[in-house]
């Protein structure tokens, strides 16, 4: 990506209780080389303190960790739920919805694609025995390997193979432009999204019919939601840096002064 004078802030999003140094690297670097300038966001409990972060960012970066508390979505927990992160998920519910009013450009990655759904009064499959039949044998889960790809990132071992499928993406979204039709993705997630929310439009699948990626399209700024673990594929798949390109992008468009 070519350097970018003025680079948009990106507000990101993560959790603090799990995955170490990993959180510091995984999400600032592609967000780095698609030429934003990435801000980690603590939890900020105060409405105004997240009025006043959102006013100083330009996008927002909805990032991977812990399923999201099944009563959020009006389900009751299940034996194969991770931990949960009660105040993450108020913190993220609440900026990710007050980001959509702000016409904010949005990016959400595995749980972050997940927020964005239940936000919009969607719903999940708590785990991949709830997956209709013939997609139960979705590729997920696999903790001891992704606890192997956060040690790679930090320089201590070999990145291992990921876990991935194939899938199909619609010709018309916003997601095509950059990564194309058809793609391999990496696949770590028990969890999926069930029912789409409000305004929420499915973009790409699984072969096995899993939504893999949801967008808004009347949405005033773009937003897109994957289900994969995207900060992990950019750096061996150029259309997955095109994907944090795109979402920067858009984020450059908004601080512009006219934007302003």
């Amino acid at each position: 990506m070519a350097p970018v004078d003025d680079p948009p802030a990106i507000a990101v999003t993560t959790g603090f209780t799990d995955y170490g140094d990993y959180l510091g690297l995984a999400l600032s670097r592609p967000v780095v080389a698609a030429g934003g300038a990435p801000v980690l966001l603590p939890y900020l409990e105060d409405p105004d303190a997240r009025a006043l972060a959102l006013d100083r960012a330009d996008g927002l970066l909805l990032g991977f960790g812990r399923d999201i508390a099944p009563e959020r979505y009006g389900a009751r927990a299940h034996p194969a739920l991770t931990p949960i992160s009660p105040h993450r998920d108020a913190f993220e519910l609440a900026i990710a919805a007050e980001a959509m009013e702000q016409g904010l450009p949005i990016l959400g990655i595995c749980r972050g694609m997940q927020i964005i759904n239940v936000v919009c009064g969607g719903t999940l499959y708590r785990d991949r025995s709830e997956y209709p039949e013939g997609a139960r044998e979705h590729p997920g889960g696999a903790w001891d390997v992704w606890d192997l790809v956060c040690d790679a990132t930090l320089g201590r071992g070999a990145m291992p193979r990921h876990p991935e499928h194939p899938i199909t993406v619609a010709a018309d979204s916003g997601l095509a432009a950059a990564l194309g039709e058809r793609a391999a993705v990496n696949s770590y997630h028990h969890q999926a999204v069930r029912e789409l929310g409000s305004g929420v439009q499915a973009v790409a699948w699984a072969d096995d019919g899993i939504v893999e990626a949801i967008e808004m399209p009347d949405a005033s700024a773009p937003v897109l939601g994957v289900q994969w673990e995207l900060q992990e594929c950019w750096q061996d798949d150029e259309r997955s840096l095109d994907v944090f390109g795109q979402f920067v992008a858009a984020a450059a468009k908004r601080r512009a002064p006219a934007a302003r």
